[in-house]
């Protein structure tokens, strides 16, 4: 049975071990590709751009590098540009989130933006198509959607979609780049959700079935454990039980005062509530006394929890934390007497023990108040 248990351990410790770990991995795969799927077309919506600028007059000046990292904000400062449009000077506030995705560097740069987009606008079905085209030569399966938004002078804002805005439902906003001098075009890229199974190989599936497979022998391997468990709870029981003989109680005297013989010197005086053995006399409080009593007159001295409610409690307020207190205190006076005296417990049950036989006699009058 040791062995078996030692095994059922080892078992589980096992399989919990390997369902952490290939848990830890999937997971980590999952946010690396989702992350390098998310940057591959990024990084191809900024060469589109780049692309689109370039065929508008741009093509000897310097764009933006690929980097991810420069686009992240430096500070959270709006920034203000100046404007002339033949109405006097006039500023215009560019959010620092703006600023910070413009796909030109410098003002110069940004002004000469705006100036060709002034004269030939974004198309999103043209931006759209290129995009998707890199998404096949990066080996990117679906289809996304290209915002095109654009703010004139005064304020108002125009906006174009490259596809119908219904298949939005399924698509969630990638990221968003900015174009000119006061970043008045935005053009905001829509993917769909990034699929985890469409990139798996064939390790992977091995790795998902094993997971699985890991799963399934935890928790079988903790239900046999657990079985096992109860079964040699229920042996110990049972070989303890075996060892003890039953001894029957000798009624020494039927009067007024009823006087029973535990043992070979123990004796117990129920109408008075005492506990005597030679010289020593412990007094019993009167639950501790009509528990003792109670599973004296039982059948094998036993008692059901649910009894010993009735008995001791007859209005119904008996609890399983009122019923321990009492049989603690009975078996600690029972310790006290004699060690071959007992009070066990178990399945929702309590019995009497003593551990010697003693023959079955009829005793001389005995007075414990002596």
């Amino acid at each position: 049975m040791n062995r078996k248990n030692a095994f059922g351990r080892v078992l589980l410790i096992v399989s919990l071990t390997a369902t952490l770990c290939l848990s830890i991995d999937i997971v980590y795969k999952y946010l690396t590709r989702e992350h390098n799927r998310n940057e591959q077309m990024r990084t191809s919506l900024v060469s589109v751009l780049e692309d689109s600028m370039e065929k508008r007059g741009k093509e000897d000046m310097y764009i933006v590098s690929h980097s991810y990292t420069r686009r992240d904000f430096k500070d959270d400062s709006s920034k203000t540009v100046t404007m002339d449009v033949g109405e006097g000077p006039k500023e215009y506030i560019v959010p620092a989130y703006k600023h910070y995705n413009n796909i030109a560097e410098n003002p110069t740069e940004r002004l000469f933006d705006s100036v060709i987009l002034e004269e030939q606008p974004l198309e999103p079905d043209s931006l759209n198509m290129l995009w998707d085209s890199l998404w096949v030569e990066n080996g990117i399966s679906g289809s996304g959607n290209i915002r095109v938004s654009v703010t004139d002078l005064s304020g108002n804002v125009s906006i174009a979609y490259a596809k119908d805005t219904r298949h939005m439902l399924v698509l969630d906003s990638l990221c968003s780049y900015y174009i000119g001098y006061r970043c008045e075009v935005e053009v905001t890229a829509f993917v769909p959700p990034f699929r985890y199974w469409r990139s798996m190989t064939l390790w992977d599936w091995i790795k998902h079935a094993f997971l699985l497979f890991s799963v399934v022998l935890f928790f079988w391997g903790w239900n046999v454990h657990n079985r096992r468990f109860v079964e040699v709870r229920r042996s110990d029981v049972t070989e303890l039980a075996g060892t003890e003989k039953e001894i029957p109680v000798v009624v020494l005297k039927e009067t007024a005062s009823c006087i029973y013989q535990l043992g070979d010197d123990v004796l117990f005086d129920s109408t008075n509530r005492l506990l005597r053995r030679g010289n020593q006399v412990k007094n019993l409080l009167p639950q501790v006394s009509a528990l003792l009593l109670g599973l004296l007159e039982a059948d094998g001295y036993c008692m059901l929890m649910s009894d010993i409610y009735l008995l001791l409690w007859p209005d119904g307020s008996g609890r399983s934390e009122r019923v321990h207190t009492v049989a603690g205190r009975l078996r600690s006076s029972l310790a006290e007497m004699s060690p071959q005296i007992s009070l066990v417990s178990g399945n929702s049950k309590y019995q009497l023990k003593i551990a010697h036989s003693i023959e079955e006699n009829t005793a001389p009058d005995v007075d414990l108040q002596n």
